[in-house]
């Protein structure tokens, strides 16, 4: 990443960036340890839309695992993990479980699936909200703000 010119983010500025994101289509820059975040709202479908992160200007698939505890990859950026948002699934849906659990009983079941509770971690580079993308990136140390609409139309 090129040296960019960036500047901590206050309490007010977090506001600021909330209410763009949630306004329309955005292009947001952040640097975080040594990495340009680029935050941009982009199609889902024909009425959906959510705010993607670009780690360096890429999304790339193999940095998604579903094997293992993790969640991504070892090719992934060692940030991934902070700055896209962790999902959860269920490894069998509730109606599998409940047929099993009547098939085998409960303790049948606990022999047969030993692991009939566990669920599957993955990370996504997709926010449905704005908040929810500042509520996760107001916890990260050292993330700084590099540009957006705002900081160009005030001159900071």
């Amino acid at each position: 990443m090129s040296e960019l010119k960036s500047q901590s983010i206050t309490k007010e500025m977090w506001q600021q960036i909330e209410k763009e994101m949630s306004d329309g289509w955005v292009n947001i820059v952040f640097a975080y340890k040594g990495h340009e975040l680029t935050v941009n709202r982009v199609r889902v479908s024909e009425s959906k839309t959510c705010l993607q992160v670009y780690i360096d200007g890429f999304i790339k698939g193999e940095w998604v695992s579903f094997s293992g505890d993790k969640g991504f990859s070892d090719k992934a950026p060692a940030i991934l993990p902070d700055v896209w948002g962790k999902k959860t699934r269920a490894k069998y849906n509730r109606r599998f479980k409940e047929t099993m659990t009547r098939i085998w009983g409960k303790r049948g079941v606990k022999r047969e699936y030993p692991d009939l509770d566990d669920s599957l971690v993955f990370h996504i580079p997709n926010f449905s909200k704005a908040s929810v993308l500042c509520r996760q990136y107001k916890k990260l140390e050292g993330i700084e703000l590099v540009s957006a609409h705002f900081v160009k139309a005030e001159g900071l």
